[in-house]
């Protein structure tokens, strides 16, 4: 250790700063940057540098890195939502007077994992490498995702343009001070500030300018016009002495109101011009941001990807809820813009009388003031996110499309077995002199049925609900057989009077509506806001597009699933749905892809058959022509035929099958149906258009023939299905035979959808006796109207209750709640 010079150690401190961690040695008096990470910005003093372009290829330099246009700043009417993305104002600053040198970014390698895959920690060439299983699962999706993420920085890319637009539009667009409260870095203290700033912002496209202002200009226009209108009175006080002056008059005063109309028009689409601009740049950054939130949503949740949103189609369904939501969550916002508004009307007010540096209490007060907004606008965009939430994840079943259909079809058969058991009751129980019967409709509404399973079961199979669909069977019918003795009397020739038993078999069908079911059954809570949410998205499964341009859903005459034969009367599993329509109306394709089949095919009549992607695929059939050939391709929306009435079966109507994979699917659950969907009670959401003219009433003449034939039948019970005195009646079978049997008309025998679909809608205010009143969700079914009856002022009906009666409509809670609409037959 001898020699050894011994010394002080030097001193040495470390501080933040803006470019990292710095060291610095205070014996030295040196620093060194210790910190690994790059350097936000390196500012250093450089004159700005304009690259070489030739004279005529100015535009070219414009979109050089090296050109900046020298504007002023102003801050387009979003920015006061989020400032995410914009550089501070110290450093807008620097910017404009500094060159800002970034290190280049490194190119990333071609190969990489795909979404599904996770690189082994360690390894640092993980980005090269890439697996079998990630080029047959996640290629696809990754392709995708890469497109749309594209597709995404492309339209905000245009947003950015239109909102630069907006700000260098200074003679179209008019400009107002304002006054804000931000933050402001001090190179001096080295801490942030916190300042008024007055600047310039852009008035929105439609608030109303300052009530000075607006009566300046009408005192000015209301000059204007006044001195034109007198001039044009005095030229009217002579032009009665000579036509040719009347006319040149007339001519003058049509050309000034046109050419005034045409500069006023002008002004207002010169002005409106950014603003449309802004507004179509947002409108496809929305639905690219919808695009990338569904793609979003399968990565992050793989069980829907294997299940419900897996079919590459129904992304167009989710952007559609997508963007409903934002739209809802848009209007929840509103008050919030109204608060920001008045706001900033209120911090003009306070910069005006209270200076920047004045008491603390100015400072405390705007203090509020933001704290206030600031909670309003989180309170906003928590909203929206969870109604994009809502939207996306609680408006789809869950479960697969086998299970769905599974259950489905069960209930239908079991609905199909009772009508049997009915039907079969003079064969199985005989012997009895007289078969009564009493029953209510046997139908359901499947979108209740389905919703609430998918609300409490989630993603269910069939055998997990095999036990709970047989309890709701039994608790919506109950079938009774009564057997009643009466004793009779009859005279014999001898004039003796004779008693003997008289022996009836009453069958009685006492239905409960589905609805109220669910109601009783259904949790409060979650399950039940699920649950609403299924009926007023029917499901959210329309994989399928509509094949009109109208709702079908109105229109249906025999449903999917099991029923009897109309000609047989045996049970038979119907695989698709037939959609009345008018003979010759245009059907359009429901999917995208070729046609494999178009022509003949038998009972079928003239057929389409549609083979689309992932093992989808669509027939249409029972069409008048056809518009399409074999190996055609086709897209969603074409007319490929014409609804008609060729093969079996009788009456006009489409025949439409979906398929997937061979197993055939409700079109109800999977074809967009055009509708507004359900309320959790049943009804059908929204009203129908009444037209300003409905034509002309009944007749006093017509309606007391309706009304002699009605009467007759006072105190017959009410059966399901039944249309003539021998049977008895339902609501539309009664309706049916009242009017073709007084002389009236002939409607057929439709169902009270079908009497519906005959008449012109009409206000209960404007209904007048002997028109056709309707109801909705009186019992469990997928169509909007399901009662019907006769309407004979002062409020009442004449209708198929229980038994035939007569009913008052207008002082009755239960049928002022289902009234539907009333209906003028033509």
């Amino acid at each position: 250790m001898r020699g050894q010079e011994f010394r002080t150690r030097d001193k040495k401190v470390r501080k933040m700063s803006r470019d990292g961690l710095i060291e610095k040695n205070l014996t030295q008096g040196t620093e060194r940057r210790i910190s690994k990470r790059q350097a936000d910005i390196n500012v250093s003093k450089s004159v700005r540098k304009v690259p070489e372009s030739l004279p005529g290829d100015r535009k070219k330099a414009r979109h050089s890195p090296g050109f900046r246009k020298k504007r002023r700043h102003v801050p387009y009417r979003d920015e006061k939502k989020s400032s995410v993305g914009r550089l501070p104002e110290v450093e807008k600053k620097r910017a404009r007077t500094f060159s800002v040198e970034r290190e280049p970014e490194k190119k990333a390698p071609r190969l990489r994992y795909g979404r599904e895959e996770s690189p082994p920690e360690g390894d640092k060439n993980a980005s090269l490498k890439t697996s079998g299983s990630s080029k047959e699962t996640g290629e696809k999706n990754w392709k995708g995702t890469s497109a749309r993420q594209k597709k995404f920085e492309k339209a905000k890319s245009k947003l950015e343009k239109a909102q630069a637009g907006l700000e260098e539009a200074e003679s179209e667009i008019p400009f107002r001070r304002c006054v804000s409260f931000r933050k402001q870095y001090d190179v001096e203290s080295g801490k942030m500030k916190r300042r008024l700033r007055f600047e310039t912002e852009i008035v929105p496209e439609h608030e109303k300018q300052p009530l000075p202002k607006r009566v300046g200009k009408a005192l000015g226009r209301a000059a204007a016009t006044a001195v034109i209108l007198k001039t044009h009175q005095k030229i009217r006080e002579v032009e009665k002495d000579n036509v040719g002056v009347e006319t040149v008059h007339k001519v003058e005063f049509a050309a000034e109101r046109m050419t005034g109309i045409l500069l006023r028009r002008k002004k207002r689409r010169t002005h409106e011009k950014p603003y449309r601009a802004v507004r179509r740049a947002e409108k496809h950054l929305a639905r690219a941001n919808a695009d990338m939130a569904y793609q979003k949503l399968l990565a992050d949740n793989p069980e829907l990807q294997k299940k419900a949103i897996t079919r590459w189609f129904q992304k167009r369904k989710i952007k559609r809820k997508y963007a409903a939501a934002v739209r809802r969550a848009e209007k929840e916002t509103r008050h919030t813009l109204n608060a920001v508004s008045a706001a900033g009307k209120a911090f003009r007010v306070l910069a005006e009388t209270v200076s920047a540096r004045k008491t603390v209490l100015g400072i405390i007060c705007i203090a509020v003031m933001a704290v206030s907004i600031s909670g309003a606008m989180f309170s906003s965009c928590s909203a929206m996110l969870s109604g994009v939430q809502s939207a996306v994840m609680s408006t789809c079943y869950v479960a697969d499309d086998v299970e769905i259909n599974r259950s489905e079809l069960v209930y239908t058969e079991l609905e199909t077995d009772l009508r049997l058991d009915i039907d079969g009751t003079e064969t199985n129980y005989p012997g009895y002199d007289e078969y009564q019967y009493s029953i209510g409709e046997i139908s359901h509404n499947p979108y209740e049925l389905m919703g609430y399973l998918s609300a409490v079961y989630d993603a269910f199979t069939y055998e997990q609900v095999e036990a709970e669909i047989s309890r709701i069977f039994g608790e919506q019918y109950q079938l009774a057989r009564e057997e009643i003795v009466e004793e009779h009397s009859y005279t014999d020739s001898y004039g003796n009077q004779h008693v003997y038993e008289w022996h009836i078999l009453k069958t009685t069908l006492t239905v409960r509506p589905l609805s109220k079911i669910i109601a009783e059954n259904l949790p409060v809570g979650d399950a039940s806001d699920r649950y609403g949410l299924y009926m007023q998205t029917c499901g959210n499964r329309q994989c399928f597009w509509n094949p009109f341009d109208t709702e079908w859903i109105s229109h249906v005459v025999s449903p999917y699933g099991y029923h009897l034969n109309p000609s047989t009367g045996e049970k038979e599993l119907h695989q698709g749905i037939d959609i009345g329509m008018p003979d010759g109306t245009a059907i359009k394709a429901t999917q995208d892809g070729r046609v494999i089949f178009a022509g003949n095919d038998g009972g079928y009549g003239l057929c389409v058959v549609i083979d689309g992607e992932y093992g989808y695929r669509s027939r249409y059939a029972r069409c008048s022509s056809l518009a399409v050939s074999a190996g055609q391709e086709v897209k969603q929306g074409d007319v490929i035929a014409a609804v008609g009435s060729t093969g079996s079966g009788s009456g006009v109507y489409l025949h439409l099958e979906v398929s997937h994979n061979g197993e055939y699917l409700n079109p109800y659950y999977f074809v967009d149906n055009g509708g507004s969907g359900y309320t959790p009670e049943g009804n059908v959401e929204g009203i129908p258009v009444m037209p300003e003219n409905p034509g002309a009433a009944m007749g006093d003449g017509n309606f007391e023939a309706m009304l002699v034939e009605a009467e007759k039948y006072l105190g017959f019970p009410y059966v399901w299905g039944g249309s003539s005195p021998a049977t008895s009646f339902d609501c539309s079978g009664f309706v049916s035979w009242v009017i073709n049997h007084s002389g009236v008309g002939n409607v057929g025998r439709p169902t009270a959808q079908g009497l519906y679909n005959l008449c012109t809608p009409v206000s209960r205010e404007n209904m007048r006796p002997g028109d056709l009143v309707f109801f909705t969700g009186t019992y469990s079914s997928a169509e909007p109207v399901t009662h019907v009856g006769i309407y004979v002022g002062g409020g009442r009906m004449i209708h198929a209750g229980s038994p035939i009666s007569y009913a008052d409509i207008s002082n009755s809670a239960y049928w002022n709640r289902h009234f539907y609409s009333g209906g003028r037959l033509p």
